[in-house]
């Protein structure tokens, strides 16, 4: 069988994405149970927040990759509801790499503390307002389950394809 496959730099900029992501979901999970005010905390923090504007230029990179090459179509052996599936997914999982980084950094701008990206420091535009902080810490608690959600079904996909011995369509986005 054919296999109608993602390009390098596609399926590079893919799996670099899913490798920061687990550690953004790892790192997030471990830094908000440290203790508040530690300098443990804070270099965590840190941390989460520069691979967080990393994924956030990665995504703009994906994108625009996107644009200027061509995505393989989907085999003719994937059915209606699978390619709904996939098509549904997909831009979900597009819009959750948006609303991510959009509401940890709007959170953190409100939060009294400086953004730095890998030490370089940000602009910043908001002030001190725990109220506003905590609008958008949730709404960036609430996007990461949502994300985490669909992260779930897009790996619980790609492992059904491979239980289903469906290697063709795992193999479009491995290199």
């Amino acid at each position: 069988m054919d296999i109608r496959r993602y390009n390098t730099v596609a399926v590079i900029i893919h799996w670099i994405m899913a490798i920061l992501l687990i550690c953004m979901f790892i790192l997030g999970i471990y830094m908000v149970d440290l203790p508040k005010g530690s300098d443990e905390r804070s270099w965590f923090f840190a941390l989460h927040k520069s691979m967080g504007l990393t994924l956030a230029l990665l995504v703009l990179l994906r994108l625009f990759w996107k644009l200027i090459s061509e995505s393989p179509a989907l085999p003719d052996d994937v059915t209606p509801i699978q390619k709904i599936a996939a098509v549904s997914t997909h831009n979900l999982l597009y819009l959750m790499m948006f609303i991510q980084p959009i509401t940890g950094y709007i959170s953190s701008s409100f939060s009294g503390y400086k953004t730095k990206f890998w030490g370089i420091p940000l602009p910043h535009w908001g002030w001190k307002s725990p109220e506003l902080n905590q609008l958008f810490t949730t709404m960036h608690d609430i996007s990461a389950v949502i994300f985490g959600l669909l992260i779930f079904l897009h790996i619980s996909g790609a492992m059904y394809h491979i239980y289903k011995k469906q290697f063709h369509l795992f193999k479009r986005m491995w290199f």
